[in-house]
């Protein structure tokens, strides 16, 4: 399995143990999803008053974090599937 992460700002900084189960993988997409979805709502509605009232360059790092958390979760789902058909489990 390919353990690294390319999601980040420079490099391969990251990487999955190679004792990540498909369990661990499931519950971290999970917890990046909620996230991702709180830091979205805060560029819509009522809320999203403010947000705009942030300047360019806030904005665009926020939106930049959100980006890369899209990012992870694919490289993650990715890891996932291989984790399951590693695991002879059904695919996601």
């Amino acid at each position: 399995m390919n353990t690294t992460m390319t999601f980040t700002a420079s490099g391969p900084l990251y990487c999955l143990s190679p004792s990540t189960t498909a369990d661990d993988i499931s519950n971290q997409i999970a917890a990046r999803q909620s996230q991702l979805t709180a830091l979205l709502s805060m560029t819509c509605g009522e809320q999203g008053a403010t947000f705009r009232m942030l300047s360019d360059d806030l904005q665009d790092a926020f939106m930049w974090a959100c980006s890369m958390l899209a990012s992870e979760i694919q490289e993650l789902t990715d890891a996932l599937q291989e984790q399951l058909t590693a695991e002879g489990r059904a695919s996601v």
